[in-house]
């Protein structure tokens, strides 16, 4: 396990909401999984979680004019 890079607390796996304000949407993906920081709330995301996000936010980005809100679990590959 991980310390916060922030306030080297300890990290625990939670699910977060991710929102994502783009040019001409706002993109939320619900139940993204991530290491959290119990001490100051920080939240950081594994590499493929990261990948995975980025995928779903660039599909999600050609689609929608205002707000998208998804889950993870369904969108991610």
């Amino acid at each position: 396990m991980m310390d916060c890079f922030h306030c080297k607390g300890s990290v625990e796996p939670k699910l977060k909401t991710h929102v994502v304000t783009l040019d001409r949407c706002v993109i939320i993906v619900k139940n993204v999984p991530a290491f959290v920081c119990k001490q100051c709330g920080e939240a950081y995301f594994s590499d493929d979680v990261m990948q995975n996000l980025e995928a779903i936010i660039d599909k999600l980005e050609k689609l929608v004019k205002e707000v998208a809100i998804v889950d993870y679990a369904d969108n991610a590959a």
